[in-house]
């Protein structure tokens, strides 16, 4: 067995989210519902300084509630868009992100198959190469992934200098040498997808416009004149709620590899225990 070339480190993906990287170590409910305490806290409170100087000035029997309605029907109509197509946009980087784990973990399996087909003892320290990236995706890379920072490895660069010298005798092992080739250059492009997936986020310009089409559509609900408070702030609490929700979502879904809600290792582990380490027969689902 070669001596692992592993001298890995780690660095945060963006230093400019160093500020909001702790809400994804919190449980998924925990960050939902202080996203949605936090919308609905911060309406109700606005509508508190706003709702008895509204009711009370002139300008009350100036507004039409009909009118406002229209208004707001139409502010709500597009900031929903927004935030629908921002759902679905952060869900299909989530799928991708979650096709590019399976992606990678099956060309491992790929590889370590057709390693089997080199003479001793190159096959050894190759395989043991393969078994040793596996490892440290699982037991290194993921959990760096999930607290927001990448861990980076030599372990395929040690793979790749225990590769390339080899010489083929025969011509079997002439075209096996070259698709274990072909098959590495695939896991070291897919790895390199998989991390910029990691690094990949809504951009930020884009959560401002979230943020402040929260406010705009909030504050829009406080002009309506409602002469019962506790009506007006059930009515802006829900929507509030709602925003809020939906902004959870993206939030969770908008960085595919941290927090709870994220892209497992499971399809690595899979590899691992059933064509690396042979675990044959039937296996539990989880």
């Amino acid at each position: 067995m070669q001596q692992s070339a592993d001298t890995g480190s780690m660095h945060l993906v963006h230093d400019d989210l160093l500020f909001m990287r702790w809400v994804y170590d919190l449980p998924t409910w925990l960050f939902g519902l202080l996203t949605v305490g936090v919308f609905v806290g911060a309406a109700v409170l606005g509508l508190r300084l706003t709702h008895s100087r509204l009711n009370r000035s002139s300008m009350a029997t100036l507004i039409d509630n009909g009118t406002v309605g229209w208004f707001f029907s139409g502010v709500s109509l597009l900031y929903g868009l927004l935030l629908g197509l921002l759902t679905v946009a952060t869900w299909s980087s989530f799928t991708q992100a979650s096709s590019l784990a399976s992606q990678e973990a099956s060309i491992i399996a790929v590889l370590y198959r057709d390693l089997s087909g080199y003479p001793h003892p190159i096959r050894d320290t190759l395989q043991g190469d393969v078994k040793e990236y596996t490892h440290f995706v699982i037991e290194k890379a993921w959990p760096a992934q999930r607290k927001g920072y990448i861990y980076e490895t030599g372990l395929l660069t040690q793979f790749q200098n225990h590769l390339l010298p080899f010489e083929p005798r025969t011509k079997a092992q002439e075209v096996l040498h070259g698709e274990t080739l072909v098959t590495f250059n695939r896991l070291v492009e897919t790895r390199r997808l998989r991390i910029e997936s990691v690094k990949g986020s809504v951009p930020s310009v884009l959560w401002s416009v979230v943020m402040l089409g929260a406010i705009a559509t909030i504050v829009f609900s406080y002009l309506f004149v409602v002469s019962s408070y506790r009506l007006h702030a059930l009515l802006t609490g829900i929507m509030a709620g709602m925003v809020g929700l939906l902004v959870f979502l993206i939030a969770a879904l908008d960085h595919p590899y941290w927090g709870e809600v994220s892209v497992s290792a499971d399809a690595y582990q899979l590899v691992l225990d059933r064509v690396i380490n042979q675990k044959i027969g039937l296996q539990p689902i989880d």
